[in-house]
This record gives C-alpha cells, structure tokens and sequence, in this order.
C-alpha cells in the first residue's frame, strides 16, 4: 500500500511539473503579449525552425485576413456612398495582400520543446506602436515617391505615363501600408492614399491625352494606319493631330512574292515612334508577312494585309506598352 502511495504521489508530481512546464502562450499567446499592446501568432513543428516559421505565417495569415476584409469592407461603403470604385485598383491591392509574406517589426519572441510529444512551440509578435511607426515610415516614403513621380510642374510627356504607371504600382504597397497601420492602432491614412491614387489616376489620364500622330506612306487603303491608331486609342491616346509632339512614322509596303503554286504577297512595315520636338527615336517596330492564296495576286495581298492588321493589333500593344514601361 506504502508503494502504491509512493507511485501515485510520483505520477502526480509528474502531471503537474509537466502542466507548469508548459508556457501560458502556447494554449493563449495574449496572456504573455496583451492584445493591446501587441499582435501575436503561435506555430507548432517538428523543429524549432519549422515551428518559428508556421508562427510567422500564422501572423502573416492574421494580416491577410484582416486587410482583405477592411478592403472589402471599404469597398462596400464606396458602393453604399454612392462613389465609384475602381476594380482594377482594388484587385490589385488584394494581390498585394495575398503576396505579403513579410510583416514588418516582426520578431519570434519565445520558443517551448515539448519534448513528451516531440514538438517545437513558437510565438511571432509585433509590438503595436513599435512597428506602427515602422510602418508610417514606410508609409510616409511611398508617399513620397508618388509626389515625385506624378509632378509634371515642367509639362507632361510619354515619360509621364511610365512614372504614372509606376507611382500606381507603389500607390498599392502605399494602401497596404496605411490599412496594417490602422490594424496596429496607428492613424487612419487609408483615404488620404486613396485620394492619392486618384491624382495619380488623373495625371495618368492627362498624360494619355497627349496626340499621338499616326503617318503611314506607301498604305494604299488606309488599313495599315487604322491598325496602328487603334492600338493607340485602345491605349487612351489621341490620334490624328497633324502638330503633335510624338508621331508614329510607318512606312509600308506591298510587293510581289515569288510564285510557286500559289500567288504570293509580302507586306513590309516599318515603324518608328519619333518625338518630333527632339527628332528623337523612342523605339522602332518592324515586321515582314507573307501571304499566299491560289487564286489571284490581289487574294494574296489582301492576306498579306489581313495578317499585317492582325500581327499589329497583338504585338503593337505589347512593344508600346514595354517601351512605355522602361521610360
């Protein structure tokens, strides 16, 4: 009987050493890191690395989850208020919050091996108003950036929409930002990015209205220069001013192919986009397309023409918008 006591005294003590060995943050992180002071996240693996690294994605998934909602939240009230909402905007920064893998001011504070279940414990935390100022620094440079970017006090060009179209991409991080900020208790900034964004839209907008004058020798109906001005107009641009600053010279050709079977065309382009203040050439495009067709030459050419039309409408566009990217 005395050693049944002695066993079950032991196994008490057991339970009990092991209870208080284990850390209060492991089942609640907020009693080691008050809800009001930080945001904390708890990971468990099979080493301490994996364990940290489920913790950090564990808070990283909090930060997902309560942006995307804010997001969809603020894009309600703009429908309820009566206010447009850009959807392009919006998606773009839900992608920015589903490509967030890095938090910030984020650190693994504690550590536990339970060693009865071989497994690792880890908790993340970001202490609130330390990485809130992290955040509104970080902010405050995107800001800053987009200024810079969209100030067109000396005049607007093409290089504009480049850095428009830049400034829009750095508008998102700047929303993503401002919406963590205001989860980590720091100031609403979300509208004064949002306003923003909309100058950068308009600048955007006042750039893309630059003419844009499309010349093209050697086009016998016309087609080739439609081809071209509908990539440009497609765009946003204008197109069609004798005297403005950008010209797309093409010069284009139509001549006989060597006849087998068939009756063979080639159609010959060449492009430039020139600005005409600078005689500068922004870049050039060029193509050559064959086309053949049994029944006469004029067949031939038309499918020569055909599929010069259909050649530029899918890589004009493209070589425009690469051109205008690097710029």
């Amino acid at each position: 009987m005395k050693k049944l006591t002695i066993f079950l005294f032991a196994a008490l003590c057991a339970t009990t050493l092991a209870a208080q060995d284990r850390p209060a943050w492991v089942d609640k992180p907020s009693i080691a890191y008050p809800e009001k002071l930080f945001v904390s996240a708890v990971g468990i693996g099979t080493s301490r690395q994996s364990a940290e690294s489920n913790a950090k994605g564990a808070l990283t998934a909090y930060f997902r989850q309560s942006v995307s909602s804010k997001v969809n939240i603020s894009d309600t009230e703009k429908q309820v208020n009566g206010r447009s909402v850009s959807e392009s905007n919006m998606s773009q920064t839900i992608e920015s919050v589903a490509a967030l893998d890095n938090l910030i001011g984020a650190e693994i504070k504690n550590t536990w091996n339970d060693t009865r279940n071989r497994s690792w414990y880890a908790v993340a935390v970001m202490e609130k108003s330390a990485c809130a100022r992290l955040y509104a620094a970080e902010l405050g440079k995107a800001i800053s950036e987009i200024n810079t970017l969209i100030d067109i006090s000396g005049g607007v060009s093409l290089e504009t929409i480049s850095k428009c179209q830049k400034a829009l991409q750095t508008a998102d991080s700047a929303e993503l930002y401002a919406l963590i900020l205001a989860l980590l208790g720091g100031p609403e900034r979300a509208p004064e990015v949002s306003r923003l964004a909309t100058k950068v839209s308009t600048t955007l907008n006042t750039a893309k209205a630059i003419p844009v004058d499309v010349r093209v020798t050697g086009d016998k109906n016309g087609r080739i220069k439609a081809a071209f001005a509908k990539v440009f107009t497609a765009a946003g641009f204008k197109t069609g001013n004798n005297n403005s600053r950008y010209a797309l010279e093409v010069t284009a050709s139509l001549e006989p192919a060597s006849k087998n079977q068939y009756y063979n065309a080639r159609c010959t382009i060449d492009a430039v986009l020139r600005d005409t203040q600078t005689a500068a050439e922004l870049f050039s495009y060029n193509f050559i397309f064959r086309g053949a067709h049994p029944a006469s030459q004029q067949d031939a050419e038309n499918r020569a023409i055909v599929g010069s039309e259909k050649k530029i409408a899918e890589e004009f566009p493209v070589s425009l918008e690469e051109y205008l990217a690097a710029n």
